[in-house]
């Protein structure tokens, strides 16, 4: 599909500026730039760039005074341009219906316009939301919920007692409700504690590819509305993650811990057991927090183990200086037995 600049500064409710008949093809990243399409750029370095290529238009926050090429200007334009990439590119919608070789169960409740893509399987007792899409070879056990609007991405498995809210994603791969990790290790043997809760998942939610959710010894493990998780992420039994998370990829949560709502987590932080992070908090990339830590509120932690970005800024660089400190006490040992000698030789004069 081709549209003019007007047509898309329209879509937006935004201003442009050039010619409005100028014709957009498509999107492009600004280092596989293509003529006739759209660029994105958050910089005045990605500006520079932006208008010396070949693109045909340039999409903005603020029209500069040197623009070479036509613009769209808005103010959030990372999110105007994720608006254009569903005109240009949009998904292609699952026609409602069971495939031959899905497998339904019984007294199982399906909503209108429900699609279950081939080899998926849906227990009995589960209940199905209206505009469900189950992907391939997807398998949704006993007594599970899925609420209207999601989307389950081929060979994702949901097991029993599972709670989704609407419009949850799931990617591919990805295991909710499966045992914790829990053992005793009596007289030389390791004992597993069973886990008979459940997991329940807030609105809104979308959970990356290879991911784990596992369900609560007893009670839930919960997923706060509005989060996001990253692929291969780890999130143990009983855990409650609040609302609006941020969960990179590589982080792994441990049992009985919980977060407030607006936390950050980056790449491959590790958080132990029965850790309470309160809202707004930040945990910077490989981050790891003590068992029975309190984070407070709006604080940014870094480093292992977890600290204050200030405290733990001033310990890395405390930590840099270590071998000049070891130089410089070298040369005061050095010193130091100079003059030990002298005074030795001195003594041995006098006597």
């Amino acid at each position: 599909m081709i549209y003019s600049l007007s047509q898309l500064a329209e879509m937006l409710d935004a201003e442009f500026h050039g010619n409005p008949d100028t014709k957009i093809l498509g999107l492009c990243p600004l280092d596989e730039v293509s003529s006739d399409f759209l660029v994105f750029a958050d910089s005045a370095e990605h500006m520079k760039t932006a208008f010396a290529s070949s693109a045909a238009a340039v999409i903005l926050s603020k029209k500069p005074d040197d623009a070479t090429k036509p613009v769209i200007i808005s103010e959030y334009p990372l999110m105007a341009f994720a608006q254009l990439i569903s005109v240009f590119y949009p998904d292609i919608e699952k026609a409602p219906g069971i495939h031959p070789t899905a497998y339904i169960g019984a007294h199982v409740k399906l909503g209108q316009n429900v699609h279950i893509g081939p080899y998926a399987i849906v227990e009995d007792h589960c209940e199905i939301g209206d505009k469900v899409v189950i992907h391939a070879h997807a398998v949704i056990r006993e007594h599970c919920q899925i609420g209207e609007a999601c989307e389950i991405h081929p060979h994702v498995t949901i097991y029993p007692r599972t709670s989704l809210d609407k419009k949850v994603i799931i990617h591919a791969g990805t295991t909710i409700g499966s045992d914790g990790f829990g053992y005793r290790f009596i007289h030389g043997v390791h004992h597993k504690l069973p886990h008979a809760g459940s997991v329940v998942i807030g609105a809104n939610v979308e959970i990356g590819a290879n991911t784990v959710v596992d369900r609560a010894t007893l009670g839930t493990t919960r997923i706060g509305q509005g989060t996001k998780i990253d692929n291969l992420v780890q999130i143990a039994h009983s855990v409650k993650i609040g609302e609006h998370n941020i969960i990179c990829a590589f982080t792994g949560i441990a049992g009985s811990s919980s977060t407030g709502n607006n936390v950050v987590l980056a790449a491959n932080v590790g958080i132990s057991d029965h850790v309470r992070i309160e809202d707004q908090v930040t945990l910077g990339a490989r981050t790891g927090v003590a068992p029975k830590k309190v984070l407070k509120k709006g604080i940014t932690y870094l480093g292992n183990p977890a600290r204050p970005k200030e405290k733990a800024l001033e310990h890395e660089l405390s930590s840099t200086r270590i071998p000049y400190m070891r130089k410089h006490i070298s040369k005061m040992q050095e010193r130091l037995l100079e003059l030990e000698q002298k005074i030795a030789q001195m003594t041995a004069e006098i006597e």
